[in-house]
């Protein structure tokens, strides 16, 4: 199972509270974007409300993914792909 918070791919913050992407390829994200990636790569996924441990007066989505895929290896996927 991996978890993959909203922050991870946020422009607006700093990679010190969470992001893990290119701010330049940061700038065209959004869930919905997300969403139709992973729906494209076939993978199953829920969408969970939560508040990520960095920022905790921001609400947040989680993306909750079944695959045996590493984070960071879905986490680059992703980054080329917005």
């Amino acid at each position: 199972m991996i978890t993959l918070y909203s922050q991870y791919f946020n422009p607006n913050i700093s990679r010190r509270l969470g992001r893990r992407i290119n701010r330049e390829k940061a700038t065209r994200y959004n869930d919905s974007r997300l969403e139709s990636i992973l729906k494209s790569m076939n993978l199953n996924y829920e969408i969970k409300k939560c508040k990520y441990p960095r920022i905790p007066y921001e609400e947040t989505n989680m993306f909750l993914i079944d695959g045996n895929i590493k984070k960071g290896t879905l986490i680059k996927i992703i980054e080329n792909r917005l």
